[in-house]
């Protein structure tokens, strides 16, 4: 539904207030707004119909009013002023291209960190992924005489680490001819067919059982961060006055610390958009039905694509975390673009 102007404006003054306060908004207030011109019973009587349409709720019944979900999807929607992220702002997020040197991981990393830092909300980003993974490099570590390390380089910029013991010691020179192996092996295939690969080495059949064990952790990395997310400042939530209980944060914290079911979750409500804002009771799983999701896709070559966002109260500073999310997406896709053709 269209509201008139003067609801418009109401709804706009509310939701400032409400997210500068965190109190309800009285009509006594409003009416001291020489921006609005509307004189008090004019006020209570908007308000009152604005509640009616369930833009508004009353918290208690001698409170003033909050948005509710649906006002501020309105807000979000018809009313919120579009506007650059600030110099300083979007230096941070530059600066992060210089400290991640072509680690996805740590770009990533850093890029939540500097969102979070930015907005005062928990931030969450999810590697680019394609159908599948496709493997781009596979090198072997020798970290003690039976141990190894699996260094595996996806296509899609990731890089997964898996440790396996061996049986036996191993000479770096057999060391060598095993990663050089499994390099040759699994190179250019996807997730999917590295659990049915067998490697056999006849002039070396004793190394057959290393390599299968190998190829075994490997197939495990690869499934495993195909859904990966990382979360930095999850701490912020408890700065706003809606988690100050804990059985309202709990939730929200253990739904963040179950990475596959949180990634699916948002990767559900992100789909193919390039900018989400889900608020509230718009998020199916009940974790996120007290807070709203802002996120946006950034690219990793023509078919692969990832995303960052952050999470807080429905009572949130939309305007600038959309300013910062976007930016992120943006410098996102450069970076990964630059890299790509380096």
């Amino acid at each position: 539904m269209q509201l008139d102007r003067r609801k418009q404006a109401l709804l706009q003054t509310i939701v400032a207030t409400y997210v500068e306060r965190a109190e309800p908004v009285g009509s006594h207030y409003l009416a001291l707004q020489e921006s609005l011109g509307v004189r008090s019973a004019t006020i209570r009587n908007e308000l009152a119909e604005m509640t009616d349409l369930g833009y508004l709720r009353q918290p208690h019944t001698s409170a003033g009013r909050v948005p509710s979900d649906l006002g501020y999807r309105y807000y979000v929607d018809h009313l919120m002023t579009w506007e650059r992220l600030s110099p300083s702002g979007a230096r941070a997020i530059r600066g992060v291209q210089k400290i991640s040197a072509g680690d996805l991981e740590q770009l990533l990393i850093q890029t939540c960190r500097v969102l979070s830092s930015l907005t005062r909300y928990t931030s969450v980003a999810a590697p680019p992924a394609s159908a599948e993974p496709v493997i781009g490099q596979v090198y072997l570590v020798q970290v003690a005489p039976q141990r190894l390390l699996a260094v595996v380089v996806l296509k899609n910029g990731q890089v997964i680490h898996r440790f396996c013991e061996v049986t036996r010691g191993l000479t770096p020179a057999e060391v060598t001819r095993l990663s050089n192996t499994l390099d040759e092996h699994l190179r250019d295939l996807a997730g999917s067919q590295v659990a049915q690969t067998s490697i056999r080495v006849a002039e070396q059949p004793a190394h057959e059982e290393i390599l299968k064990a190998l190829v075994a952790a490997i197939g495990r990395g690869v499934a495993d961060e195909d859904d990966d997310l990382y979360v930095e400042g999850a701490s912020h939530m408890l700065e706003q006055p809606e988690f100050r209980e804990v059985d309202r944060v709990e939730p929200l914290v253990r739904f963040l610390e179950e990475r596959k079911t949180a990634y699916e979750a948002m990767q559900q409500l992100i789909h193919q958009q390039n900018l989400t804002v889900s608020i509230g009771q718009e998020n199916p799983h009940q974790a996120l039905r007290e807070v709203s999701l802002v996120a946006a896709r950034y690219a990793a070559g023509q078919e692969m694509f990832g995303w960052v966002g952050v999470l807080g109260p429905t009572r949130m500073r939309y305007e600038e975390a959309v300013q910062a999310v976007q930016y992120a997406a943006k410098t996102l896709s450069e970076t990964l673009t630059r890299l790509s053709s380096e």
